[in-house]
């Protein structure tokens, strides 16, 4: 069993407002990530936000796999959100993959390779790669909760898959399209040419 948890409690302070709720065609960007996540094969979605009325205004998306959690922590940095959604998911789930609010075009299939990946195996770190580039989503076995619960600050757990790269997987995929994120209005434009 795998749990997903979207981290979705960011500041957007280069955007100069709420990236994840802009709208991407006919809906807001968030809605893309968690829509491709509940396709998958994830077995819940933990969503974790930083005000969760204003999302809800904007994303009606319900469902027994959806859960959200609402991260008051989220001025402490990134790493407040790895560890809410750490304690929000199944504790029988054998791992955790997470996922940015920021990266619309993220695919089901991209995310059912990563879990088929880390099934078969027993690496503690499952992560797509483009061009030798670590990329997000990134999935991590149980056994590296306790080291994902310390993190402090702005940090997530790009920082484990240095320090164990020898427990580490790496999938590759050649398609960029699903790794592009919004951190400025010239991503945005992007994105909305390509959605």
């Amino acid at each position: 069993m795998i749990s997903a948890v979207v981290l979705a409690a960011g500041r957007a302070e280069r955007m100069g407002e709420q990236k994840l709720l802009l709208p991407l065609r006919d809906k807001p960007v968030l809605q893309w990530v968690l829509e491709s996540a509940l396709e998958s094969e994830v077995h819940e979605v933990i969503c974790v936000v930083r005000d969760l009325e204003a999302v809800r205004r904007r994303i009606s998306l319900a469902g027994d796999r959806l859960f959200w959690f609402v991260n008051h922590a989220a001025d402490r940095g990134q790493s407040t959100s790895v560890v809410a959604g750490l304690w929000a998911i199944d504790p029988k789930s054998a791992g955790a993959l997470f996922l940015v609010g920021d990266q619309p075009m993220i695919r089901p299939e991209l995310i059912n390779s990563l879990i088929a990946r880390f099934e078969r195996g027993a690496a503690w770190i499952v992560a797509p790669g483009f061009q030798g580039q670590t990329r997000n989503p990134v999935l991590f076995r149980r056994d590296l909760f306790p080291e994902l619960i310390k993190l402090t600050g702005d940090r997530g757990g790009r920082v484990l898959i240095e320090k164990h790269r020898d427990k580490t997987e790496i999938v590759d995929w050649t398609d960029e399209i699903p790794f592009m994120d919004i951190d400025v209005r010239e991503d945005y434009e992007r994105l909305k040419a390509l959605a």
